[in-house]
């Protein structure tokens, strides 16, 4: 579960490394851009829309698999949009309703929630295949304006938490 930190409203769930970047109503990420580049990093813009047309991301019907269509868009992008999945609209709905509350949360409530194996990130620049986000300043000096929430599915029988929004997922 990952998040776009460009479309977020609530400063206080910014990470406390942004929150003071908000001084004087500069949107962050502009700002961040701006004082990243003033102590020479890069920082590519990953910004997403949320308009379904507007970023031709290959889709995958499951219908009608493709097998040739799959490897294609995990080569050339890496990423798919998956259709037809059998998944209901309103289970989706509801999943996107509970990430969007657990995303508003506070920085510091997000932190707390945490529990092992399960692992929150922000401000990296990409995932190990495990899903543990890399060090920036080892990896790389771009930095992605995102935060995530890495849950291993293989772990999940371990997964115990008393916290009342992680039973909603």
């Amino acid at each position: 579960m990952i998040r776009n930190m460009r479309q977020m409203s609530n400063v206080g769930s910014y990470p406390p490394v942004f929150r003071q970047l908000n001084g004087g109503g500069v949107h962050p990420p502009q700002q961040m851009m701006a004082q990243l580049k003033k102590n020479n990093y890069s920082m590519e813009d990953t910004s997403t829309t949320t308009q379904e047309d507007s970023v031709p991301i290959p889709m995958v019907d499951l219908e009608c698999l493709s097998l040739h269509k799959l490897g294609d868009a995990c080569k050339s992008w890496g990423i798919f949009r998956l259709v037809n999945h059998g998944i209901p609209s309103t289970l989706l709905t509801k999943l996107q309703y509970h990430a969007k509350m657990l995303f508003g949360l506070s920085f510091e409530s997000k932190q707390a929630l945490i529990t092992n194996p399960m692992s929150y990130f922000w401000g990296t620049p990409a995932l190990t295949p495990s899903g543990t986000a890399l060090n920036p300043a080892a990896s790389t000096s771009t930095m992605n304006w995102l935060e995530g929430f890495n849950v291993p599915l293989t772990q999940l029988p371990h997964f115990h938490s008393e916290h009342p929004m992680l039973h909603c997922f």
